[in-house]
């Protein structure tokens, strides 16, 4: 009984979860309009870099589609019997999907989009102001910073702590717990990503301004 429950329960959800984060919508969508979206810009399959290296409907089509994978995870998942925290082990799995997809040799985006569509399929009401939030710093500092969503991620996540544990939210602490963890590996991956970039705090005009050095390049003068 016990491996019939792990494997229609569990082992089955996390693989369609894998492959719904997995699909590369932001590589397709850059090969469509002819660039490699891990050669340009941010290097990574993402929403922010279609934005910017394509267009800004391409962007929006990106973020929707990226946001429906996580999205489309957990109601599958629901579907199968799953609910609560034993979501966060779907909702985990379509982000590693998203973070390497087999289909672009394991290589993909940070996920932050895709935990939007996650989040909002494990608790819909709870994370309606914090995505408002998140979208409104995401577009507002595209300009500014080189990764918008990730800033715009983090700031929703800590109106969403905020809210869950008021005492009228109803919303599971373990829930709570799972999707920030996530939220915060979603932020350390992309760290670890970027780290010899360092970009961050820095305008991506300036990055585009300030190309990497060659290998071997003399640096002295």
């Amino acid at each position: 009984m016990g491996i019939e429950i792990t494997l229609t329960s569990f082992l089955l959800p996390v693989l369609i979860a894998y492959a719904l984060g997995a699909l590369p919508v932001a590589y397709t969508i850059g090969r469509i309009n002819g660039i490699n979206v891990f050669e340009v810009g941010s290097h990574q399959a993402g929403a922010t870099n279609i934005w910017r290296e394509v267009s800004r409907k391409q962007g929006v089509i990106v973020t929707a589609v990226d946001a429906m994978k996580g999205l489309t995870a957990i109601l599958l998942a629901r579907h199968m019997g799953l609910e609560g925290a034993e979501l966060l082990i779907p909702a985990g799995a379509a982000i590693a999907g998203h973070w390497n997809s087999p289909f672009t040799k394991f290589k993909g985006g940070d996920g932050v989009v895709t935990l939007m569509g996650v989040a909002i399929g494990i608790v819909p009401l709870a994370v309606i102001a914090p995505l408002s939030l998140g979208l409104l710093i995401a577009v507002t500092l595209n300009s500014k910073l080189s990764h918008p969503s990730l800033w715009g991620g983090i700031f929703g996540y800590l109106l969403f702590i905020t809210l869950s544990f008021q005492s009228s939210s109803g919303i599971d602490p373990v829930v709570v717990y799972g999707l920030t963890g996530i939220g915060l590996s979603i932020m350390l991956h992309s760290m670890y990503f970027h780290k010899r970039r360092k970009e961050y705090f820095r305008s991506p005009d300036v990055l585009e301004e300030e190309p990497e050095p060659t290998f071997g390049q003399d640096q002295s003068r």
